[in-house]
This record gives C-alpha cells, structure tokens and sequence, in this order.
C-alpha cells in the first residue's frame, strides 16, 4: 500500500494585518490589552472578557452596552502559497490526496493567492448574581458556495468557525454550548473553549497529527483545584467512510437535505459522540491532559430478497484514548507533544483518513487508526518566533474476502497499487485520467516557518 506524504512541498507566504480596534478575549480577571491578533485561536482561556479595559494611544479594546462588555476582534490575512503538486485547494491543504509524483497533477505545480483567511468576531460578558456569562462568535470566509470561483470577482462565502454561549459558576463549574472546537483538541491550559494550542501555520488543515474539529456540542466543565480540571462534552457526530469493492446493498446516508450541503454525503448517525479529558497545569511546568472519544456507527444492509441472509441494521462502536503535553518550562520555547489511537477515529485526524469501511456482509468495521504530533515553537524575539511540526496519521489495513474471492474494505495487500504513479489521458480539459483510486495508509509532513509583528 502506497504511503501518502508531504515533505516541504507547501511554501507559505503570510501577510499579517490587524484590525487597530481588535483584541483576543483574555482570560478571567486579566485586562483586555489593544494587541495584534494572532492567526490562531489559543489566545484566551474562555469566551469572555473582563470589563477592566486597559487603554492605551489606540484607545479601549473593549466598550459596555447596558451593562454588557464587547470585545471587537478581527485580523486581516492576505497569504499566498505555491505546491509541488497541484491539489486545486485553496489555503486548506488536502493531506490525504496528494497526487502521485508521476500523474498529471504530480507533474505541475500551483500558486494560489487568497484573503479568505481574515476573520472577524465578537466577544460578549455579563454578569447575573455570582454567574458569569459570556458569548463568542468568529468567522472566516472559507467557505464556498456553488457559483464561487476565481475567475474575477473570487466572491466566496462567509462561515461560522465558532459561535458559543458559556456560564461560568462561582463553585468552578462551566457550561458551553454552541459551536466550538472539540473537546478532542489538545489545550494549552485547563479544558475550557478558547485555550486550545493550534499550530501557527496559515494552512488552514494546520499540520499533520494534530487533532480537532469545531462542530456543535454542550460542554460540562469543573475545575477541581489550581492545577487539575475536568470536561466532558456531547459532540455532533459523522462517520467518514471508504471501501474497495463494498457490496451494491450498503446504504451510509444521503446527500444533504433541508440546510445542508446538497453536494455533500451526510452519514445517518445513531448518537453524539461522546469527549472526556482531564487536565493538569502544574505552576511553571505547563499543561499535561489525558483524553478519550467513544463514538457509534451504522449503516443499513438492504436485502429484500433474503439472498444474503436478509435486510438489517448494523451498529459498530469505536474511540480512542490519548494524551498530550504543552510545556512552558522555558520563556524561549514551548515544546508539544499529542498523540490520539484507537478504532473509528479517522476524521479526528487533520488528514481526514476514514472511520470506518465495509466487511463483505455490509457490517460496519471500524479502522485502527494512529495520530501524533510534535510542535516546537521558539520566540527567538519579542517581534520574531519559529516554529517547526512533524506529524503522522495512520490507518491500518481492514479488509476481508468474499465468497467470490475479492478483497472487500480498506487497504487490502490483494489490491495494487501498480499503475497508479503514471500519467493517463484527461476525460475532460478539468478531469485529469486516472487508473482508480488507492487507499492511504499513513499521512506525514514536517512544516518550518515564522510568525513576524502581530
């Protein structure tokens, strides 16, 4: 089985300019500082903002409205990036397609030049009694609707990235809910939204290894003293799927109806998934968290005819447990280390390899799946830092034999790869040929780069 990777094939050219008026959300009982947004999502440990503006010559970051504090936080982003290999994608690379070295879009390159990362957003806090409540709304434009393109005006659409309400109890209990990054992510401190570590790269997918998602979800959280937090948190689910030769009768879900994607395939989930983590933040160590997912599969075997032993639903469990570190030990570096493994937890993955694929009765089997990554970041200076990440996805081989002697599922070592490196004839002036597809086992890459002012 052929392996997937990208080595140093992405050059990322960043343009940084901050809104004057925008400041990151802080955290509790800190005061909101005018500053240069940085182009990540770690820069506060909560959803709210305290009301103790600090002003400066640019004037207040924050201002009240009938008893409410608001925090206007923006950047503007123009980046520019070039690739080895042509993937037709914007900022957001796809890991898990890089096109073979010798197929047509192995051999050409691609520039692209894009200012749909700038953000915009919004930080909101009250107070009632001894509770604090807070909102957060952030959003970007990388999205795209059906008749965007780049031809001329490059009119894409606007998206949500977060959008979440929190209380925050005087007894250090905490409920959000709302859209937000999974529970799943690894933190840079305590459990709350809002103090997740995301690598400093403008690629949108950010960097191999790393584990996220921002979807919908209620969110429990108690800090149980100065160092140890707790979390758990009900999550929208989706099951990713792939399979080589699954059988005609298999039924996974739809397109997408009523306000979703109707380009899209949507899974029939059965339940939320389910997120827990715990939390250590020792004084002048840095953050240590050890983490789990459970998740629920199922498809739909029609067989009306009884010829393959009738028509039924299949239900399939999988998760994952895993652990991750972010050490502040030194004023001039911070190391991470995160590391997710279990069965069905693919789409967790930055690459986005599969949760699940299809054994020859239409039964769901969950893939074993491996996810770690390595960060480094260095502030060489106060205006300058470094960063360097390595990261590797696996998925292992999950196929059976049908009674017709074919390989049925996801990597099987019957199915070859023989003819997949070379070049074939276009179907079309837009539709590069291709022999078929094949089934990645593992997605590596190392990203250096630097952040300058801002």
């Amino acid at each position: 089985m052929r392996a997937s990777k990208s080595l140093a094939s992405l050059a990322l050219l960043p343009l940084m300019l901050p809104l004057a008026l925008g400041a990151q959300a802080s955290a509790f009982g800190q005061p909101v500082v005018v500053q240069a947004p940085a182009p990540d999502d770690s820069a506060g440990t909560s959803a709210v903002v305290t009301s103790t503006a600090t002003k400066d010559s640019l004037g207040p970051s924050s201002f009240g409205y009938k008893g409410v504090t608001i925090t206007p936080i923006a950047f503007f982003a123009m980046e520019a990036l070039w690739r080895q290999r042509n993937e037709t994608a914007d900022v957001g690379s796809s890991f898990n397609g890089i096109p073979f070295n010798n197929s047509t879009n192995g051999q050409l390159s691609e520039f692209r030049a894009s200012a749909r990362q700038s953000r915009l957003g919004l930080a909101v806090q009250g107070k009632i009694n001894d509770v604090t409540m807070g909102g957060y709304w952030e959003s970007d434009f990388l999205s795209s609707g059906s008749t965007s393109n780049s031809n001329e005006s490059n009119s894409y659409t606007f998206r949500v990235r977060q959008f979440f309400g929190q209380a925050l109890f005087a007894g250090g209990l905490g409920v959000s809910a709302g859209q937000m990054w999974s529970l799943i992510t690894p933190n840079k401190s305590g459990v709350l939204p809002r103090s997740e570590y995301n690598p400093g790269t403008i690629d949108a997918q950010y960097a191999v290894g790393y584990n996220w998602a921002r979807q919908a979800g209620l969110r429990l959280t108690q800090q149980v003293s100065d160092v140890v937090s707790v979390a758990a948190s009900l999550e929208e689910s989706q099951m990713t799927y792939a399979a080589r030769n699954a059988p005609p009768n298999v039924f996974i879900g739809n397109a997408g109806g009523s306000l979703l994607n109707s380009t899209a395939n949507y899974s029939t989930d059965l339940a939320p998934d389910v997120v827990g983590k715990i939390a250590f933040d020792p004084k002048g160590i840095g953050h240590f968290e050890i983490k789990a997912v459970g998740r629920v599969f199922r498809d739909r075997f029609v067989d009306p005819t009884g010829a393959a032993g009738g028509t039924n639903t299949n239900t399939a469990f999988g998760g994952g447990v895993g652990a991750s570190a972010f050490l502040t030990f030194s004023k001039m570096f911070d190391l991470g280390i995160n590391a997710l493994v279990g069965k069905g937890i693919g789409r967790y993955g930055t690459s986005q390899l599969p949760d699940v694929t299809i054994k020859p009765d239409g039964s769901l089997a969950p893939i074993k799946t491996a996810q770690a990554l390595v960060t480094l970041d260095v502030h060489a200076t106060p205006q300058l830092d470094l960063y360097g990440y390595g990261g590797v996805e696996y998925a292992d081989r999950t196929a059976d034999t049908s009674s017709a002697g074919k390989s049925v599922g996801y990597g099987s070592p019957l199915l070859s790869n023989a003819g997949c490196d070379a070049e074939y004839v276009p179907t079309g002036p837009y539709a590069a040929g291709a022999p078929g597809g094949s089934n990645p086992a593992w997605v590596g890459s190392l990203t250096f780069a630097c952040h300058g002012p801002g």
